[in-house]
C-alpha cells in the first residue's frame, strides 16, 4: 500500500506565471526539505482568457524545481471538479492548502473540498480576503467558502486580522519569506550597462504589474515636487500594464518627465528582475490599498531600501526592520522621503538594517511555524 501523501497544494503552479506560483513552488520546496511528501494540483484552465488582461498566464522560463505538478482544475467547469475530488479521495493527502487570493475561485474551491474526505485537514492560504479592485459578489463568495475551511494561513498580520474580523476558525498570522532561488544581485554599474541607464544618477524602482491601486500616479507626480526634481534623480517603471498605459505617458508627458523616466512595460522574467533591482538605489511602493506584498521580499534580497504608503500590509516590516521610510500618499511628502533615503549615508543604514532582519524571512521558518499551526489542528 502506497504511503500516504503529508500535504496537496492546489493553486497556480508552472506552468503559470507571477508571485503566486513561485511561492506555491518555494513552499512545496520548503515543505519536502522538513520530510514531507508533496504534490502541486494545478490549472488546466484558470482564467477565460476574455477576462485576463495581461499578455499571457504562462512562464516560459527554464523551471528549476523538482516538484510533482499535475495541472488538472478547470477553475470554471463543475464537471471537472467532480472528477478532481475523486481524484483528492484516492489520493488521501494529510492535509489540502488550498491558494485562495481571489473570490473568483470560491465556487471551485468549494465543490472540490465539500466532496473530499472529511478525515483530510482542509486549509486556506490567503493572499487577500478583500480584492483590491472590488465587486458585489466578493462577501458572498468569501462566506460560502468559510464553511468547507479548518484553518487559515497568510503572508502578513495584515491579512490575519482581517481574517479574524470575518472567519471564525484558527489563523496563522505569518509573514512574506524571501524566495532561496533568487539570483544573486549583481554590481549596480554591470547592471546599469546591461540596460542603458545612466551610471551617476541615483534610480527609484517602482517593479510589478500596473494596477491602479498600486498608486503608480502617485509616484510618478511627487517626481515633479521639490526637492526630488531638482536632483539627478530617474525613476525606473518596469511591470506589465493590466490597464491603459496611456494615461500614465499622457501624465509623464504633462509633466515635463520624459527624460526623468525609464519606462518598460513588460512582464519581468527572473533574469531582467536581477538587473532593474541590482541597477537601482531604492524601490517605491506607493500602493492605495494593499494586504502585502511581494516585491518586499524581493528588495530584501537585492538588499534595497523602500519606501511605502502608510498602509498595515507594507508598513509592518519596514517600521520593524527600519529598512526603509513610511509617507503618506501626498506627492510633495513621497518627494521629501525619496530624497532623504537616497542619500548616501542612508541608503548604507537601511542596507545595514536588512542585512540584520534577512534571516527572520526565511521559507524554513515560516514552514516550521506553519507545521506547529498544522499540528496543533490536527490535535484537536
Amino acid at each position: 500500500m502506497a504511503k500516504q501523501i503529508d500535504f496537496l497544494i492546489i493553486g497556480p503552479a508552472y506552468p503559470y506565471r507571477g508571485g503566486i506560483a513561485d511561492t506555491q513552488h518555494e513552499l512545496a520546496s520548503s515543505l519536502i526539505k522538513s520530510n514531507n511528501s508533496v504534490i502541486l494540483y494545478t490549472f488546466n484552465k484558470l482564467y477565460p482568457d476574455f477576462i485576463f488582461p495581461g499578455k499571457t498566464q504562462f512562464n516560459h522560463e527554464r523551471f528549476n524545481y523538482n516538484l510533482k505538478i499535475k495541472r488538472i482544475i478547470h477553475s470554471y467547469n463543475p464537471l471537472n471538479w467532480i472528477k478532481v475530488a475523486r481524484r483528492i479521495n484516492k489520493l488521501n493527502p494529510r492535509t489540502i492548502i488550498i491558494r485562495y487570493f481571489t473570490p473568483f475561485l470560491s465556487p471551485c474551491y468549494i465543490n472540490i473540498l465539500k466532496r473530499v474526505n472529511g478525515s483530510i485537514l482542509k486549509i486556506a492560504l490567503v493572499d487577500n480576503w478583500s480584492p483590491h479592485e472590488k465587486r458585489y459578489t466578493d462577501k458572498f463568495l468569501n462566506n460560502l467558502l468559510i464553511k468547507y475551511v479548518d484553518g487559515y494561513l497568510t503572508l502578513s498580520n495584515n491579512v490575519a486580522l482581517e481574517l479574524n474580523n470575518n472567519v471564525n476558525k484558527p489563523i496563522y498570522s505569518g509573514f512574506h519569506p524571501i524566495n532561496h532561488k533568487l539570483p544573486k544581485q549583481i554590481k549596480k554599474s554591470e547592471a546599469r550597462k546591461k540596460l542603458g541607464w545612466n551610471l551617476n544618477d541615483k534610480i527609484i524602482l517602482f517593479y510589478g504589474l500596473i494596477r491602479n491601486y498600486k498608486g503608480l500616479d502617485i509616484l510618478i507626480k511627487s517626481l515633479a515636487e521639490k526637492p526630488i526634481n531638482n536632483t539627478n534623480t530617474r525613476l525606473a517603471i518596469i511591470g506589465e500594464f493590466y490597464e491603459s498605459i496611456e494615461k500614465y505617458k499622457k501624465m509623464i508627458g504633462q509633466l515635463n518627465l520624459k527624460n526623468k523616466i525609464y519606462l518598460i512595460s513588460n512582464y519581468a522574467d527572473e533574469k531582467s528582475t536581477n538587473f532593474y533591482f541590482s541597477g537601482s538605489d531604492i524601490v517605491a511602493l506607493t500602493y492605495k490599498t494593499a494586504s502585502q506584498s511581494g516585491v518586499i521580499p524581493l528588495a530584501y534580497h537585492y538588499r534595497k531600501p523602500i519606501l511605502v504608503s502608510d498602509l498595515v500590509g507594507l508598513k509592518d516590516p519596514i517600521i520593524k526592520d527600519k529598512s526603509g521610510e513610511v509617507s503618506s500618499h501626498n506627492p510633495k511628502e513621497i518627494s521629501a522621503k525619496l530624497n532623504q533615503m537616497l542619500r548616501s549615508e542612508n541608503i548604507k543604514k537601511y542596507k545595514k538594517n536588512i542585512e540584520n532582519s534577512i534571516t527572520n524571512y526565511s521559507w524554513k521558518k515560516y514552514t516550521d511555524d506553519m507545521l506547529y499551526f498544522i499540528n496543533k489542528l490536527n490535535s484537536k
